[in-house]
Parts: structure tokens; C-alpha cells; sequence
């Protein structure tokens, strides 16, 4: 019998692949195109021998992704990759039975929360409540590394974990404060030009670090009254200081959690690239083989890399933070770049003329 899916998938890869070759002879731009297999019975990938994530808990907070059975197919993939880790969901209690099941099958401990009364902007008391809940009963069954990931999202490299356990221990945290170790930031969303603006998606950590970093109070402000209604238009025409200040999730959690280590903030990018250099570190997409579904599927983008400009939307990547962690890259440079607090996201960077005084201490 003629399988009529493999033949449509078939058919759409060599148009797909046809598209892509074209664009490349015709334009102005090379382009790369990359599949990752959707189930975990398809990747045929093992750690290596001795790249132990021993004592690491994997924690997986909020709805349950069920398009392609991603959230499940995710937790069969890392219960194949990280056997040493212990696995949770931390979700809704009004999610039903029947998408919970099949989880609790792979031996995944489930976490079910109350929806807060509110949902804060952006949704960050709803984050805060999967993460903070299913962080705490990792700690409770003893941790001492958690990874906190999203439902929507997936590591494909099977050594991902040691590697965020190596990252952790090769560089010791800033002396002077209360933190065992560097906070590793692996999702998207760690910005170079947005104040203590470090991914909320997927983050690595001590556990006790993890602990402070995903219980801080719940928000109860509401939205500024200048501030338009619609959620993108405030990311639109919003400066971007007062965005992170006010209302970033991200900027919240950061810099909660800088507070509660013993940090003082003046919010300025010149103290945000110090708290990178002190507090943080972060792993490159490729290092973990990182996917999201809603930043990739639909952006179809590998990488949030831009060319025609410097966008206000850059990642901090390991290579910055390397040469800040050395020296070469030091946060005072980052005083020519102040003004872009007051630009809006998406903005092109406009960096002040360089001064003696932007290289001094």
C-alpha cells in the first residue's frame, strides 16, 4: 500500500529544497535549510560515555504543547538522552487527564498549579508560578543542578547537560555574593542592549541558585496608562528602558534575583554587561541543539542573526561573554551604547563617537 504521507512529505522537502537553491542563484543572500525529527523513536543520538548529567533535574513548565505531541515527545527524547536526570512537569491542575497520562507513562513527575488571579503583564505570574513550583520540588527531591525549559521547547544534543554542567563549574560566580554558581542562559532572549535583560526560556543553574532565581514576589502592577493597550504596540513604542524597568519579564526576574544576591542595579547597560560578566554565562543555540517552536517554526530562522544593521535585538552570545569574562571586552564600552535605552525594539544601534573616557574604568 503506497504510504500517501511519506509521498506529500517527500514532494514538499524537494520543492522546499528547490526554493531554497533558487534563492541562492537568483538573490541577494545565501541560505541554509535544517530539519530536526519530531519524534524521539527517530534520533538515533547518545551521550557520550562520561558526560554524566548525574544530579541534574530537568524541569518543563507550562501548557502542554500537544501539536505533534511536542511536550511528550520532548520528555521521551530526554528520558533517552539524560537517564541520570530526574524529569518533571510543572503545569495547570484544570489540564486534563488524558494529555497527562500519557506523560506520567515515561516516568515524568507531574506538578499541577492554581492559575495565579492574575496573570501580570506579559504573563510573567503565570511563568513564575509553573517555573517556581516545579523548581521547588526539584530542590525538595535534591537537585543540585535544574534545568528550567519550556513545554514548547527542546534540547537535541544528548551531552547538552554535561556541557551546562561544565559551563557552570569552569567559571566560577563573581566573589562577594550570595551565589554558588553562573546562572547559564540558554533560550532566547539574552540581550546585549537591554538592561539585565537575560532569556526567561531556557535557563541552567545550581539548584539553589535556580530557587531564588524563580521565586521572586509576584507582580501585582499594572500597566502604565500612557502605555498603549495591545501588548505588541508596547513593545513597538515603548523605550526600551523604561520597557525593561517597568515590564520585561526577563529584566524582572534578573533583576530580582540580582537583588536577592546582594547586587545594587543602576540599570544602566554598562552595569548589565558587569552583571553578565559576574553572575552569568550563556550557551549558544548550537551548542545544545536548542529548538522552539514558536521562534523558529514560524520565523524560520536558525539563528536571530542580522546583517543590514545592528539591531537593539542582539543576543549576548558566549563569544561576547568570553571576551568579557577575559578582559578584552570590558563593560565600560558599553557607555557608547546608553542611548539606545531610549530607542525602541527593533531600532538599528547607534553608538556615540568613542571617547577616552568610554575605555576608563
Amino acid at each position: 500500500m503506497v504510504d500517501k504521507q511519506w509521498i506529500h512529505d517527500r514532494i514538499a522537502r524537494r520543492v522546499l529544497q528547490w526554493a531554497v537553491r533558487h534563492a541562492i542563484r537568483h538573490g541577494e543572500h545565501f541560505a541554509t535549510y535544517h530539519e530536526r525529527p519530531k519524534r524521539a523513536s527517530q534520533v538515533a543520538t547518545r551521550p557520550e560515555p562520561g558526560a554524566t548529567a548525574k544530579g541534574c533535574t530537568i524541569v518543563m513548565q507550562g501548557p502542554i504543547a500537544t501539536d505533534d505531541d511536542f511536550t511528550r515527545e520532548t520528555l521521551a527524547l530526554y528520558a533517552s538522552h539524560f537517564p541520570a536526570c530526574r524529569l518533571i512537569l510543572s503545569t495547570w491542575a484544570d489540564t486534563p487527564d488524558a494529555l497527562l497520562d500519557p506523560i506520567r507513562q515515561l516516568g515524568v513527575e507531574i506538578v499541577l498549579s492554581d492559575k495565579p488571579k492574575l496573570a501580570g503583564l506579559f504573563n510573567v505570574n503565570m511563568q513564575l508560578v509553573t517555573a517556581g513550583a516545579g523548581v521547588r520540588a526539584a530542590v525538595e527531591g535534591g537537585a543540585e543542578w535544574v534545568l528550567k525549559t519550556r513545554t514548547d521547547q527542546r534540547l537535541y544534543n544528548a551531552d547538552a547537560i554535561a556541557y551546562l554542567i561544565a559551563l557552570a563549574q569552569a567559571f566560577p560566580v563573581a566573589p562577594g555574593f550570595q551565589q554558588r554558581h553562573r546562572i547559564v542562559g540558554v533560550g532566547q532572549g539574552s540581550l546585549k542592549f537591554a538592561p539585565y535583560h537575560v532569556t526567561d526560556q531556557s535557563v541552567f543553574g545550581h539548584a539553589q541558585d535556580m530557587l531564588a532565581y524563580w521565586t521572586p514576589p509576584l507582580l501585582e502592577t499594572s500597566r502604565p496608562a500612557h502605555w498603549p493597550e495591545n501588548l505588541a504596540d508596547i513593545y513597538q513604542q515603548t523605550p526600551i528602558g523604561e520597557l525593561c524597568r517597568t515590564a520585561s519579564p526577563e529584566c524582572y526576574i534578573t533583576s530580582s534575583f540580582l537583588s536577592r544576591v546582594g547586587r545594587t542595579l543602576d540599570w544602566s547597560l554598562q552595569d548589565s554587561w558587569a552583571a553578565f560578566r559576574d553572575h552569568f554565562c550563556f550557551a549558544d543555540y548550537a551548542t545544545t541543539d536548542f529548538y522552539w517552536v514558536k521562534g523558529q517554526t514560524y520565523s524560520l530562522q536558525e539563528f536571530s542573526n542580522v546583517y543590514d544593521k545592528v539591531s537593539n535585538r542582539q543576543e549576548f552570545s558566549f563569544r561576547e561573554w568570553l571576551l568579557m569574562y577575559n578582559g578584552t571586552l570590558k563593560p565600560e564600552h558599553a557607555r557608547r551604547y546608553e542611548g539606545v535605552l531610549s530607542t525602541r525594539f527593533t531600532d538599528a544601534v547607534v553608538p556615540s563617537p568613542t571617547t577616552v573616557a568610554d575605555l576608563l574604568p
